[in-house]
């Protein structure tokens, strides 16, 4: 961890493990979501919307998150982030409908939006260009961390004080973070020389978002989301499980070395990024990720899925980082946080669309067809991206950005 994160202030350590900490609180209510809302009486497609609720939120509220982020406190915004999370958390712990129970999953998206999007324009004003890709490899590892961690806790949870247990542990972990947040991020949004500078109108972020650079880290960032729904979360477990056979413990597996592979690369992704570039490490890791996806088409035994799942796991490590360094590239810093927001939508409209579109590609066309689709994909975005210069623009050295968050220790003093 050390190397992983030299160089970066300690406050960027810091939030990154906070993070961990909201993710580990999210997720831990995955293993139990589907079978509480079977306790309404709701079908198989009542569990999904269920599940897919909480990215509404999150989409709809994105933007709006990090247009505030640009003008309010991002310690207000992170600490209300975390504390509408718990809300929610306990409200769906004691909702008495299924309405209700969605509702409640859509705020906690709102929350979510709100704490992330703050997090990441804090990163990208405090570390400089040719840090970033390492200050997002080590926040996204966090985030992975949590999102591994947290369906086991709540699977014992539940098994030990029932299915609306997990939910009262993800308040109180929203409430912990709530606490961290007020004691470690700043008030104010800008180092002192920026804080007076004038804010860019609604129209020139749209300006800006419209850029060829800029539309392709969209479709990049899309992608990465997409894929990493619509393969892993989806096409894989069912088919090894309807084609291959496996057994629920043999898909675990499976699963489980692709987000092994994914942890075991992103430090080093992160500083790749910021040795040879984005795009030296972004279109290599494409073609890899095409040749992954098509691999999986290739069988449905065990060693197969094993094989490409891990493989898939650490090209998407390498990939995955380098859209929100191209995102901090590329931006003016007083549009930061609106821009994080869209970058953010982009995600999530990829997390919601990428399950659907190819789990209906393989119910129509077979599985076959859906995997060499999703790698097409990635081959159709390299080919885009040999037309993007690179956006890193190494500058000579020179003092370093003064930080976004402050020294709670220096604070005190």
């Amino acid at each position: 961890m050390r190397g992983a994160t030299s160089g970066l202030p300690g406050q960027v350590r810091l939030l990154s493990i906070t993070s961990l900490v909201i993710m580990l609180g999210s997720s831990i209510i995955s293993p139990v979501l589907p079978l509480y809302a079977r306790e309404f009486g709701v079908s198989y497609g009542g569990a999904g919307l269920l599940v897919s609720s909480f990215a509404a939120g999150r989409l709809a509220f994105d933007y709006a998150g990090g247009a505030l982020a640009d003008r309010w406190s991002p310690r207000a915004l992170t600490t209300a982030g975390a504390l509408i999370t718990a809300l929610s958390a306990f409200l769906c712990a004691g909702a008495t409908s299924f309405s209700w129970l969605v509702v409640y999953r859509v705020i906690e998206g709102i929350g979510s939006a709100f704490y992330v999007i703050t997090i990441m324009a804090l990163f990208a004003r405090s570390v400089g260009a040719e840090q970033m890709g390492k200050a997002m490899g080590f926040y996204q590892s966090m985030v992975l961390l949590g999102v591994s961690f947290g369906p086991t806790i709540g699977g014992v949870v539940a098994e030990l004080w029932g299915l609306r247990a997990p939910f009262y542990a993800m308040a109180l972990f929203g409430l912990v973070v709530a606490a961290l947040s007020w004691g470690l991020v700043t008030r104010e949004a800008y180092p002192p020389h920026e804080r007076h500078a004038v804010r860019p109108p609604l129209s020139a972020v749209a300006r800006h978002v419209a850029g060829r650079s800029f539309v392709y880290v969209l479709l990049l960032t899309f992608l990465v989301f997409a894929l990493r729904a619509g393969m892993r979360s989806n096409l894989i477990p069912l088919f090894g499980g309807e084609r291959g056979g496996l057994s629920e413990s043999a898909i675990g597996l499976v699963l489980s070395a692709s987000a092994f592979a994914n942890f075991a690369v992103l430090w080093h992704a992160g500083a790749l990024l910021d040795r040879r570039g984005r795009q030296r490490v972004a279109l290599p890791t494409l073609a890899a990720t095409a040749l992954f996806c098509f691999g999986f088409a290739g069988s449905a035994g065990f060693a197969n899925l094993l094989l490409m799942s891990a493989g898939l796991g650490a090209a998407l490590g390498y990939l995955a980082p380098a859209p929100a360094a191209m995102v901090a590239d590329l931006t003016p810093r007083e549009m930061l946080g609106a821009v994080i927001g869209v970058y953010r939508m982009a995600g999530d409209v990829g997390l919601l669309l990428g399950p659907v579109a190819l789990g209906a590609l393989a119910s129509s066309y077979g599985f076959e067809v859906a995997f060499v689709v999703a790698g097409l994909c990635a081959v159709a975005t390299l080919a885009l991206g040999l037309a993007i210069p690179e956006t890193l623009r190494r500058e000579a050295p020179g003092p370093a950005p003064t930080p976004a968050v402050i020294d709670p220790v220096r604070r005190a003093r």
